[in-house]
Parts: C-alpha cells; sequence; structure tokens
C-alpha cells in the first residue's frame, strides 16, 4: 500500500502462485479526501491492518477482506479533538504485539502512543461499525526531548521497543532513544542496549525465528547519502542481539525508510527511491538455504519418507469463520508454498457421489461448497510446478454415524473413485500413490510429483486388508496422548491426537498439557524421549516410550499440535488459534500466554542445537579414535528393506553438501535425527514465528 504525489492511496498484492508477480493496483477511495504522508501497515492474527493519516489530520483504520479482497473500513484512530493536527512526518508507526495493535507519533517533540486490543473488538467477523482508539498516551512524560523524525517500533526476541532520534548535544547532534515495553505494568522503560544496527530511528523491522532484520536508510550529519541497508541482527549466547552483518541494498537510495516483510523464506524490502517522482522500488533475496516451495528437493531420493521430518496442518481446509470451526487461514495452495507436505481432509460423500470438505460435520467453504476436487486441483498444480515435491494427503470419512460404520464401503468407494478417475500426467505416470501392499516402504524417489494416501477412513468389507487403497490408519484412536497402529503390512504408526481438553483449566495449563504430549512423542522419534510433566499425564495410555529398543526407522510418527477446550466447562480461552498463537488469560489478569507454535518451536530449536553439539562431539572422537571414514558407502534407506537397522543407520555425502547444508564427515554410527509429521493450526503465526522451516532444518541434519 502507498500514496502517490497526488496524495491518492492504492494497494496491491502478490499471487498464491507467483509469490513474485503482484496484481494491477486498486485504488483505496477514502471519499472525496487526500492521504497525508504514507500508511502503515501490520498483521495482527492473520489479518492484516493499515491506518492512514488523511488531510483533515484524521486516521482511519481498515482491515483487508481476504475473501472479497479489499479493505473495509473499521474506525477512526484519531480525529482532530485527540490527536494533533500537524505531524512532523505526518506518519505514525504501527505494529501487532501479544494481540494487541501499538501505534505511535510525534507531537510538539514528545512521543505519543495508543494501543487497539483485538480481544475487544469483533474484527474477525467482518466487521463494518466503527471503533475508535484509547486516548493516546506520552511515551515518557518526564523527559523532555525534542524527537524529530518518525518513532519505528521493532520486535525484537518477543520484546516490543520503541526507538526515535531526538536532538542532543553540540558532540553528539542526534541522540537515539529506546524504550521497551512492560506488559506486566503497561509501561515504557527506557533502555541503554540500543543495538548497533540502529544507528538511527529511521528504521522499519521485522523478526524471523531468531533472527531481527532492520531496513534503514543512511542519514546522519556525516553521512547523509539517504543510502538503503538491511542490518540482520541475531541472537547470542548472551540473549542479546548483536550485528551480523549489513548490506547494502542494490546500492539504492530512498526517501522514506524502507519497508519490510518476509514471506515463504524470503525478505522483501520496498520503498520510495530518493528522487523527485519517488518512485516504488522492490527488492527480495531469500534467507533460507533451500526454498521452502521445493525443499525436498535438497533431499536424497532414497531417503525413506517414514525417515523425514515433515510439517503439516490439522485440518487443512477449515477456514470457516465460524468458532470452534476454523484452524487455519492459509489456502492449500498458500500452504503448500510455505513449506507444507502433509494435508489433514476430513471427508463427507453426498448423494451426487462427490465428496466434499467438512470440519466436525460443518461443511467447508460456505456459502458454496469446497469439494475434494477443487482441493486436489490445488494440490496437482502445486506438484506439477514443483516435481521434486510430495504431498501425504490424510483422509477421514468426517461422518462418524451409525449407518457410515454399518455400510463403510459406500465412502471408501467413491474416495477410490475419485483416485482412479484421477486423470495421469502427460507422461503416462500416476499423480496419486497409494499401494503401500507392494511397496511397504516408500521412498522420497518412489513418490515424487505425487500424492500419498494416508487412510483413516475404514477399509472396504470382503476385500483383502492389503489390497485396499494407502496406509491403513483406520484403527485410529480418537483424543488419544499416544497409540499406536500396526498395519495390515506390518508398518508401525505412532501417533498422538490428544486434542480435547474437558476438564476446567487454565489456558497455560492446557498449552503445557499437550505441549508435553508433542514433545513426549518428539523425543521417541528421535530415540531420546522427555519425561512428561505431572501435569500432561492426563490418562496417558500406558505405551512402551523406550525409542532405543521399541522404534526402527521404518516406523512412522504422526503428531498434532492442535487443542480445543471445552466452552461448556467455564475454562480459559479454548479455541484452536488461542491454543496455537498465544492469547491472554483470563486467569492469570490478563497475562499473555504463549501458544503451541511458539513453545514447539523452542523445543525444536533446542533438540536441534542439542543434536549439533552431540555430533560435533562424536565427530572430534571418530577423528581422534579412527580417521575419515570416506569409504562408508552404505545408502540412506537401503533398499532391503527387510534389515531392520534400527535407528543406527550412516550417513554419506550428498549432493546437499554443494547448498553449504549440512557440511558433516560421514560417521556410520550417527543415530538418524527426525521428528516425524508434525501437524500445525495456523502454522504461520504468529507472524515472526519459523516453526515450518525449523522443522524442514531438521532433515539436513542428516546429510
Amino acid at each position: 500500500m502507498w500514496s502517490d504525489l497526488a496524495g491518492d492511496i492504492w494497494y496491491t498484492y502478490t499471487s498464491d502462485e507467483d509469490e513474485g508477480v503482484f496484481y494491477p493496483r486498486k485504488p483505496l477511495r477514502v471519499a472525496d479526501l487526500r492521504v497525508k504522508g504514507l500508511p502503515a501497515m501490520a498483521v495482527l492474527d492473520g489479518y492484516l491492518h493499515a491506518i492512514i493519516t488523511l488531510d483533515t489530520e484524521y486516521i482511519i483504520h481498515y482491515l483487508f477482506d481476504d475473501d472479497t479482497l479489499s479493505w473495509v473500513e473499521v474506525g477512526v484512530v484519531s480525529d482532530d479533538q485527540r490527536w494533533p493536527r500537524s505531524f512532523p512526518e505526518s506518519r505514525p508507526s504501527i505494529v501487532a504485539f501479544q494481540g494487541k495493535l501499538f501505534t505511535t507519533y510525534v507531537d510538539h517533540g514528545m512521543v505519543y502512543y495508543t494501543i487497539w486490543d483485538a480481544s475487544s473488538h469483533d474484527f474477525r467477523v467482518k466487521l463494518y461499525h466503527y471503533s475508535t482508539w484509547p486516548t493516546p498516551q506520552v511515551v515518557d512524560p518526564y523527559r523532555q526531548a525534542l524527537v524529530q523524525g518518525t518513532p519505528s517500533l521493532v520486535v525484537i526476541e518477543r520484546t516490543l521497543y520503541i526507538l526515535f532520534e531526538a536532538k542532543g548535544g553540540a558532540e553528539t547532534p542526534v541522540r537515539v532513544l529506546g524504550y521497551a515495553w512492560n506488559s506486566c505494568n503497561s509501561t515504557w522503560q527506557e533502555v541503554s542496549d540500543i543495538p548497533k544496527a540502529f544507528g538511527t530511528a529511521r528504521v522499519s523491522a521485522t523478526s524471523y525465528g531468531d533472527t531481527t532484520y532492520v531496513g534503514l536508510i543512511q542519514s546522519t550529519p556525516s553521512d547523509n547519502s539517504q543510502s538503503v541497508y538491511l542490518s540482520t541482527l541475531q541472537k547470542h549466547a548472551a540473549s542479546n542481539l548483536a550485528p551480523h552483518r549489513r548490506e547494502p541494498v542494490a546500492n539504492q537510495t530512498a526517501s522514506d525508510p524502507p519497508q519490510l516483510a518476509i514471506l515463504n523464506g524470503r525478505i522483501h524490502c520496498i520503498f520510495n527511491d530518493n528522487t523527485p517522482s519517488k518512485n516504488l522500488k522492490w527488492y527480495s533475496r531469500p534467507i533460507l538455504p533451500y526454498s521452502l516451495s521445493s525443499w525436498m528437493s535438497s533431499v536424497p531420493s532414497p531417503t525413506l519418507l517414514s525417515q523425514l521430518t515433515i510439517p503439516g496442518t490439522h485440518d487443512s481446509c477449515a477456514r470457516s469463520n465460524i468458532p470452534y470451526v476454523r484452524t487455519q487461514y492459509l489456502s492449500i495452495t498458500q500452504q503448500l508454498a510455505l513449506g507444507i507436505r502433509f494435508l489433514d481432509l476430513r471427508l463427507r460423500r453426498h448423494d451426487d457421489n462427490r465428496l466434499y470438505l467438512y470440519h466436525g460435520g460443518v461443511p467447508l467453504g460456505l456459502p458454496g461448497r469446497l469439494s475434494f476436487q477443487a482441493v486436489m486441483d490445488e494440490v496437482w498444480t502445486f506438484l506439477q510446478l514443483q516435481p521434486s515435491e510430495t504431498v501425504l494427503v490424510s483422509i477421514d470419512n468426517d461422518d462418524h454415524s451409525d449407518s457410515q460404520k454399518l455400510s463403510p464401503g459406500i465412502f471408501y468407494r467413491a474416495v477410490e473413485f475419485a483416485i482412479l478417475t484421477t486423470p495421469y500426467y502427460a507422461d503416462g505416470s500416476p499423480r496419486w500413490f497409494t499401494d503401500f501392499s507392494t511397496t511397504p516402504y516408500p521412498t522420497l524417489g518412489q513418490v515424487r510429483g505425487r500424492a500419498v494416501l494416508l487412510r483413516r477412513y475404514l477399509p472396504e468389507p470382503g476385500i483383502s486388508p492389503l489390497l485396499c487403497q494407502g496406509l491403513d490408519l483406520s484403527a485410529w484412536v480418537n483424543d488419544s496422548p499416544e497409540f499406536t497402529i500396526v498395519t495390515p503390512t506390518g508398518t508401525r504408526v505412532h501417533i498422538q491426537d490428544k486434542w480435547h481438553f474437558t476438564e476446567r483449566i487454565a489456558l497455560q495449563d492446557l498449552i503445557a498439557a499437550k505441549s508435553g504430549f508433542v514433545q513426549n512423542l518428539m523425543g521417541r522419534a528421535t530415540g531420546k524421549p522427555p519425561s512428561l510433566p505431572p501435569s500432561t499425564k492426563l490418562g496417558a495410555e500406558d505405551d512402551d516410550q523406550d525409542g532405543e529398543d521399541g522404534d526402527n526407522i521404518q516406523d512412522w510418527y504422526i503428531n498434532f499440535c492442535s487443542a480445543v477446550g471445552d466452552p461448556t466447562a467455564g475454562g480459559d480461552v479454548a479455541q484452536a488459534k488461542w491454543i496455537a498463537v498465544g492469547a491472554r488469560s483470563s486467569w492469570v489478569g490478563g497475562r499473555w500466554i504463549e501458544g503451541m507454535n511458539i513453545i514447539t518451536r523452542e523445543f525444536v530449536q533446542a533438540r536441534r542445537e542439542e543434536e549439533e553439539l552431540l555430533r560435533d562431539e562424536d565427530d572430534n572422537d571418530n577423528d581422534d579414535d579412527n580417521g575419515d571414514d570416506d569409504n562408508d558407502n552404505d545408502d540412506i534407506g537401503n533398499e532391503n528393506h527387510g534389515t531392520n537397522k534400527g535407528l543406527l543407520l550412516s550417513t554419506r555425502r550428498s549432493t546437499i553438501n554443494d547448498s553449504g547444508m549440512g557440511k558433516r564427515k560421514a560417521n556410520r554410527n550417527r543415530r538418524w535425527y527426525r521428528l516425524g509429521i508434525v501437524n500445525l493450526d495456523y502454522p504461520e503465526l504468529p507472524v515472526e514465528n519459523d516453526i515450518v522451516a525449523r522443522l524442514i532444518d531438521v532433515n539436513f541434519l542428516n546429510f
């Protein structure tokens, strides 16, 4: 979104299929008024917000409607009765933090802020009525500093900072002051350890995992070149941020601070150039050593599917606005571009023998109907663009009525018909992989470019289980913290799907319990299960926890991070979104509780660092004792599937080393490290979370 020199506002967006292509620009009509300065945008809980300053000094709050791809006016951020009638740079800053929108501006040398609490506004259900922000407050009423420019709001390591320039003395004409938000007492506290990357407050920033990216323009008394730079700050052992790299952005100059955004593993930098015409420039570069849309291309083909760590989604198509139904914001195409490779589909057969998507009896895609064919068309389009990938498709019958249990063949045949009538590729190869009877342990190379069926619905009566389609998961146990299915071909599948917390429970206790179950199965997949804390032992089954002795590399692991509370139990915030993303708990004075996506990400990262340390120690020991073993020719996922090597497999050098990932010596006693299939609600949230990339990274420890 941007304003032109005439004061008109415009916006555009990229396509789902190609994030490098923008649609034609569209105007945002604000009556007959003109815009003053630049708009500011922020993503809050999956919704895009914008604030726009008009030439009347009113500031208007807009919300982007994903269904109509247009902007809806939410209300007035300010009017001339409460806010100043002049802005030094006419552009407030805005950022989302812990379920709230923060915005700030400068008036008469003082920095003001105001907060819009999402929980007090039902903007998630197509708001068309006005809602106003609270009266602005001064950041530091005790400091009389002559502030200049536009203040910046930056979230670093889950802490909100406000940075601004203040006029100093003769030796330091300009000082950068910083304040951190104290969530406990809702005040700003001055900080002195501002990272050197913030040499000016004319910055914007965004975070992705442990890394913060700062976009700035060089504007100091000694250097007023207006050059555009991108600084990368990374977390180090002291839990502070230190500049890691500062790079020019294509030797460009800008008139205003560049705006940054991260999408699907790329950082985008957009700014007006420093010319009279102020042309809008856009640059981007990858921030990962692989592409999220084709990460499987870096995995050797002999790798078993069961050896992979695969990010997935729970109820992948549940984009309904009905409470307790919605689990996702992203479309299937967007999920696949994000790196998701496991889809969880719940279907019902209609009288026309076609299959449609449901969640708990609620049809999806309202007011129309979302068909199974439409979903798979998105999958086929993706696989044709990315033939190196595969997509695991789990299908369940959403209708659990007695009639379905008495006649399971009706649903089975409907899915079978949909699969058998799927056209082959132009080269004659099938799009589906369903034959686990002759290929019980498929490798990635055998299923590239294909969808793999995981069948949760009952088989066709009278047909040998060995002849039924898909990996047979029909013995699925509902709402269980851990269970194991042994398929007719002998494949063992370990599953964690504890999702329904019916007891009266606080949000933090619910998330602690759920994360305990998730981490326990992850630990089992790696052969090192953690001990469940007492709060997580809520009816857990007495299953073998000995990953070293009981499991092998051919076993599958399917882990769900999703959960809901029972609203009738009178517990804390219970919707799937707040459990995944985080929310303010009404039981602990409104304190922010981190959700499953952040907690799972931290666990995955900590376990990865622990594993890397152990491997470095092993490599050093092997160098001392045995020297290099470059003659080891064992392949990953040896074709002799009848030989059980357990979790101790050899690794070999592969083409993945050329990309800079996994450059490590072969070690025949190295444990294969995987976490299995990990399914998420709202995997893209919070916006700074890199949980999908962290899961994908696990695969490259092995090569």
